[in-house]
């Protein structure tokens, strides 16, 4: 089979791109053809389809001069570029099927009405709420927020969801209606969910059923899991979705414990004066980490944090520390709870309250090892169960061989 696998970057930047690149691997491991389309960057990974890469096309910002701002904005709904790169492409590669990943925004509406076009069928893993809510989180103001219910996507603008910005939200705003009013949700072919709690959302906000599709993330089982370390560790973004200072709010009562915050971010600043001015000296601090050094925190962990506020969907950061071995304490938010069965797989805690998160951290420490590790089985027993990469490769080839002529 012929696959075009799309995301708007090609890097290990976050989940989505973890589940891109796992899945491009694994198609040609079982021998089919893949195409790859994203946007040029320094950080980009080696691609032979490079060539047929797009320039990249910068988001919209208020910080943006009036001339950048105009064709941001402008490229939301059409891109000369998208549309040359992709159309070559698909001539070149012909393939039978697109699957797309992490796309909107930067690489345009151009790349629906491209697709359709050329008759191109479409896959889209839903790695986000951005088909149902403007700001892609449904979370606005520190808050989860589900006022755009069904196409009210004035309230994007009303509240200024999208950075605080009067001009952002008017554009996701006005993007969120365009996809709705021009029918371009209509022409993806089926929506790869990877949580049952994200397949609900969207069947609550109006998607047909008949069009989704739960497909778990895949992801490996550690063969060997090295002993528990002693750590706190937080692995992931610093951004106020992730809930990192719910998490340094908690670490004020954890000060007996050594702490790792790893990761970058917007919060990142934020992150670093607090710890500053509350004498967190138990709190060491890195940036992104990947390869040996993730290895190396991880190994150094006894409990693994993931204190999000808005929905988690499949959690990667929670099915990393599932396979390697780690306690997890979650926030039971969105998909969290189909992943950390309290008790049983590790321990679910109230959203947005750093004090029972603290509560939950201090009783996964101090849990006895022969505990810890029936936790630790029942986890990995479950990611074996769930998100099985043969599995997961032959629910999307079926979906594949579904609309492919």
């Amino acid at each position: 089979m012929r696959i075009l696998q799309v995301n708007k970057f090609f890097y290990r930047r976050a989940g989505a791109e973890v589940v891109f690149f796992d899945t491009i691997n694994g198609l040609r491991e079982r021998g089919h053809e893949v195409a790859e389309f994203s946007m040029t960057h320094p950080e980009n990974l080696p691609s032979e389809y490079a060539a047929y890469f797009a320039p990249p096309l910068a988001e919209f910002t208020s910080s943006q001069g009036r001339r950048s701002k105009i064709r941001a904005f402008k490229n939301l709904f059409h891109s000369r570029e998208i549309e040359k790169k992709l159309r070559t492409l698909i001539l070149a590669a012909e393939p039978q099927i697109a699957h797309l990943h992490n796309v909107t925004r930067q690489l345009s509406a151009s790349l629906f009405t491209t697709l359709k076009a050329m008759k191109v069928p479409i896959v889209f893993t839903v790695h986000d709420v951005q088909p149902m809510c403007p700001n892609h989180r449904m979370l606005t103001h520190h808050q989860v927020c589900e006022r755009c219910h069904i196409h009210k996507y004035c309230n994007t603008l009303r509240f200024k969801c999208i950075n605080d910005s009067w001009s952002q939200s008017f554009a996701g705003m006005l993007e969120a209606y365009y996809f709705y009013l021009r029918g371009i949700w209509k022409w993806v072919d089926m929506f790869i969910c990877p949580s049952a709690f994200m397949l609900e959302k969207m069947k609550q906000w109006g998607f047909p059923e008949a069009k989704l599709q739960l497909v778990r993330n895949p992801f490996p089982l550690k063969a060997e899991i090295p002993p528990l370390g002693e750590k706190i560790v937080y692995l992931g973004r610093l951004h106020e979705e992730k809930g990192i200072m719910t998490f340094m709010e908690a670490a004020k009562k954890l000060r007996h414990y050594k702490i790792v915050v790893a990761g970058n971010g917007p919060e990142e600043g934020k992150v670093e004066k607090f710890i500053r001015q509350n004498g967190l000296n138990n709190v060491e601090r890195v940036g992104w980490v990947g390869g040996e050094t993730w290895k190396k925190i991880m190994d150094s962990a006894r409990v693994v944090v993931v204190p999000s506020l808005f929905y988690e969907n499949c959690s990667i950061t929670i099915l990393e520390a599932l396979s390697h071995g780690r306690l997890a304490v979650a926030a039971d938010r969105g998909g969290n709870r189909e992943l950390i069965i309290n008790n049983e797989t590790g321990f679910l805690v109230e959203p947005e309250n750093p004090e029972a998160l603290a509560k939950a951290i201090v009783q996964a420490m101090q849990t006895d090892d022969i505990s810890a590790y029936k936790l630790i089985n029942n986890g990995r027993e479950l990611l074996q169960q769930q998100h099985s990469p043969k599995e997961y490769f032959q629910k999307l080839l079926e979906i594949y061989a579904a609309f492919v002529k």
